[in-house]
């Protein structure tokens, strides 16, 4: 799991500076997609972390597992982050990164918690309740039978408790 340090935040604040502009913040979270997978080569990985190697062999193995993958500012990123010594950041950008785009493009995150798996009506429903009129939603959806019925709603910081069990601890506070 990411840990969302401020140096990969700042790196992927940069990225979309020049992704706004453009609007080309589908095509670059791709080619981030990309350099994930190559980072995740185990050949590649013995080579960065190698103390033997110099930086400019280093780079010179980056080029070529991104030659005609991804676009040069792409490209141009990770060698500077790997001349900085920052390629573990690079999880963490790519999060941020995404996160920033989602923003952008107007498309909202939701947990969804229930005590039984929802129905594909219900899903339909809640799905058409969130989107709105506008944007896009992403809806991860966990079961958990605490809840006891109804759902728990969260999007970011905000939590919204519409279940069953929040209602019986609300119940049971102002009877207290």
């Amino acid at each position: 799991m990411p840990r969302r340090t401020t140096a990969a935040k700042r790196f992927a604040e940069a990225l979309a500076g020049l992704a706004r502009p453009r609007n080309t913040w589908q095509r670059w979270r791709e080619q981030l997609g990309v350099v994930d997978t190559a980072m995740h080569d185990p050949a590649l990985r013995l080579s960065l972390d190698s103390p033997r190697l110099p930086m400019h062999s280093k780079q010179e193995r980056l080029r070529g597992a991104l030659r005609d993958a991804v676009d040069d500012e792409i490209r141009n990123l990770v060698l500077v982050m790997a001349q900085r010594g920052r390629l573990e950041l690079l999880p963490d950008l790519i999060t941020w990164f995404g996160d920033l785009a989602d923003q952008a493009l107007g498309i909202r995150h939701y947990t969804v918690t229930s005590a039984v798996p929802l129905t594909e009506q219900e899903r339909r429903r809640l799905r058409a309740q969130l989107t709105g009129r506008d944007g896009q939603v992403v809806i991860v959806e966990r079961v958990d039978p605490a809840v006891l019925g109804g759902l728990v709603l969260q999007q970011g910081d905000v939590i919204h408790d519409y279940s069953l069990r929040g209602r019986l601890e609300s119940l049971r506070a102002r009877l207290n």
